[in-house]
C-alpha cells in the first residue's frame, strides 16, 4: 500500500538533488562572473595634459591613488579610490557593484575581473583622468574579517589578518593609460602597468612614495 508514497518520495528526492546541483552551478557562475561595465563620458579628458588610470577594488580589498602631487600646490595629492567607501563595499558585498570605463583598452585583467571575486566580495574597476607629469602614489589594502562563534560555554572570536601594501609612486605621461593592480587573495602588494592600444601590459617601474617636506 505504501509503494506509491515511496515512489513519490524518491521522485521528490531526485528533483531536490537536481535543484541543488543546478543551484550550485548558478552560484559558481555568479562567483566568477564579471561586474557589468558602464561607459562614462570621456569628454573632459585632455590627452595633452592628462593620463588615464584604472583602479580595481572590492569589499575588503580597496585601492587608492593620490594623484597630481605638487609640493607647492597639492602636497598630498587628490585622493581617488575604489572599494573603500560604504557604498562601494555594500555594492560589492551584495553583488550589485558595476565597473565604469572611460575608454582605456581592455586587458586580460579587466576582461576577467570576476576571477578576483571572493565570498560576498564582487570585484570591479573604475577609470579616471588624472594630471600627467606629476607623481601618483598608489596603495592597496586587505581588510580581514572577524568571525564570532558562540557555544554553551565559550565565545570564540577569530580575526583574519589585515595588511596594506607599501605606497608606490610613478609619474604618468600625457595621453598614456595605466592599470593599478593589487595582489591576489589575502596578501598585499601593488603593481602598475602601462596599457597599450591593444590591451597589452608593460610593467612600470615604481619608486617609494613621494612625500613633500614640511615647510
Amino acid at each position: 500500500m505504501r509503494q506509491p508514497e515511496m515512489m513519490f518520495n524518491l521522485v521528490n528526492k531526485g528533483n531536490f538533488m537536481k535543484l541543488l546541483y543546478l543551484s550550485s552551478l548558478v552560484l559558481l557562475a555568479a562567483c566568477t562572473s564579471n561586474a557589468p561595465v558602464h561607459q562614462k563620458s570621456s569628454a573632459g579628458y585632455d590627452s595633452q595634459s592628462q593620463a588615464r588610470i584604472r583602479l580595481y577594488g572590492q569589499n575588503g580589498k580597496p585601492s587608492y591613488a593620490y594623484t597630481g602631487i605638487d609640493c607647492d600646490t597639492n602636497r598630498k595629492g587628490t585622493k581617488i579610490g575604489v572599494g573603500g567607501s560604504l557604498g562601494d563595499a555594500f555594492g560589492s558585498l551584495v553583488g550589485a557593484s558595476s565597473s565604469q570605463s572611460m575608454g582605456i583598452p581592455e586587458t586580460e585583467i579587466s576582461k576577467n575581473v570576476g576571477k578576483m571575486n571572493g565570498l560576498a566580495s564582487r570585484a570591479f574597476f573604475r577609470e579616471f583622468a588624472i594630471p600627467a607629469g606629476k607623481p601618483v602614489n598608489a596603495q592597496t589594502f586587505y581588510i580581514g574579517l572577524t568571525n564570532t562563534l558562540h557555544t554553551e560555554t565559550h565565545t570564540i572570536i577569530q580575526h583574519e589578518g589585515s595588511c596594506s601594501s607599501n605606497m608606490a609612486s610613478f609619474v604618468p605621461q600625457a595621453g598614456h593609460d595605466y592599470e593599478i593592480v593589487g595582489s591576489k587573495g589575502r596578501s598585499c602588494g601593488v603593481s602598475v602597468f602601462e596599457v597599450g592600444a591593444q590591451g597589452e601590459l608593460t610593467p612600470v617601474a615604481v619608486e617609494p612614495a613621494v612625500r613633500c617636506q614640511r615647510r
